[in-house]
């Protein structure tokens, strides 16, 4: 009976392998000719990167005013995923504004990445107002290194540079890999296993070893909070681990805030207004409609609160739009273009009451009144 029992475990877990994460490098590494077409995708500082042929290599600007206002940085929903150039809410923002709004969005991105961009693109352009943007799953990227340990059919299987916390202070561990030519190390189960000492999602997820005795798997209770979660087949590159909530995670927690610190006080030092924005995912979105309480967005409200920070409810804005769900996002689960125009209409709204629009500088200190994440 035993026998059997192990047997059938072994055949069931092989076959449903693709729909659980193991701790297994093997599973993670790259075929060399894949790992070779990433290379142009590559960057040693950000870990990817678009190569716009803009001025900034930001997103192109079907308008161009003159008038730096703002610099938003950000992942896909910064980005704007799924829409053309004239359909992003930049692009609705700056033309309502009559200035020009830049676009540093990349998909995939975590706050850390974006913090690292705004670092770069800083040195060479300064606007009055500058912008991180993300989606509350987003502190599920600030713990990971190598974007396929979260999300293992990840279309960007890239290494990433994170931070890490010690004694409160941010440290950063650089990207893994120091060159182009270095992606081809991802095809070694050895450097892809190294890569996963300081990940959450490879080193302190708990993950099982697929192997002998396989009938151990049936009571691995990262397994069955896999299943619970509707293992990998529930998942996608905006909402990987959509069971997994980390704003319960003290370090996860504490490590996005302080990049969110960190940010608005470089931002700051620099001359220019920082902004929080708390972009609208489709989940959370129907989850306000619905009365439902939104994971991680307490955490950050209260945050930005206490430390005065102008931060804007991107979602709140969406939710209270007549517009159905369906109209405002894309297949993909990004905006649309009307829910991008609805999110720009909004943010100008707020952005006039919170005196941000009168920006025509540089300024070196918040707008009174623009503290609080609140309904335009």
């Amino acid at each position: 009976m035993l026998v059997l029992l192990e047997a059938g475990a072994c055949v069931f877990f092989h076959l449903a392998r693709d729909r659980f994460a193991f701790a297994d490098p093997t599973q993670y590494v790259l075929d060399p000719a894949r790992a070779a077409g990433l290379e142009p995708h590559f960057d040693a500082t950000l870990g990817w990167t678009h190569r716009y042929p803009t001025r900034y290599q930001e997103r192109p600007r079907p308008s161009d005013f003159g008038r730096p206002f703002l610099a938003s940085f950000g992942d896909s929903y910064t980005h704007c995923d799924e829409v053309a150039d004239g359909e992003t809410w930049q692009t609705y923002l700056a033309d309502a504004q009559q200035a020009d709004v830049y676009n540093f969005g990349v998909g995939g991105y975590g706050p850390d990445q974006a913090l690292l961009r705004y670092r770069l693109v800083s040195r060479q352009l300064t606007t009055p107002v500058v912008s991180l943007g993300f989606v509350l799953e987003n502190i599920n990227r600030v713990v990971n290194r190598y974007r396929p340990f979260y999300y293992p059919e990840t279309g960007i299987p890239l290494t990433k540079p994170r931070f890490v916390l010690e004694r409160g202070a941010l440290v950063l561990l650089p990207n893994p890999l120091a060159t182009a030519a270095d992606v081809r190390r991802l095809s070694d189960p050895a450097f892809v296993h190294a890569i996963g000492a300081r990940d959450f999602w490879y080193a302190s997820a708990d993950l099982p070893r697929l192997g002998f005795p396989y009938t151990q798997l049936l009571v691995s209770p990262a397994l069955w909070q896999q299943a619970l979660e509707g293992g990998r087949a529930q998942r996608s590159e905006i909402n990987e681990r959509p069971a997994r909530n980390l704003w319960k995670d003290a370090d996860a927690r504490g490590l996005l805030l302080a990049i969110l610190d960190a940010f608005v006080s470089e931002a700051t030092s620099s001359g220019s207004r920082a902004l929080i924005l708390v972009l609208p995912g489709k989940p959370n979105v129907e989850a306000r409609r619905a009365g439902r309480p939104i994971p991680g967005f307490e955490p950050v409200r209260r945050h930005c609160a206490e430390r005065g920070y102008a931060c804007f409810d991107g979602v709140a804005a969406l939710a209270g739009t007549p517009e159905p769900t369906a109209a405002l996002f894309r297949p993909g689960g990004h905006l649309s273009p009307r829910g991008n125009r609805a999110l720009a209409a909004a943010l100008r709204s707020w952005l006039r009451s919170s005196h941000l629009l009168e920006s025509r500088g540089p300024a070196r200190s918040a707008p009174e009144g623009g503290h609080a994440v609140g309904r335009p």
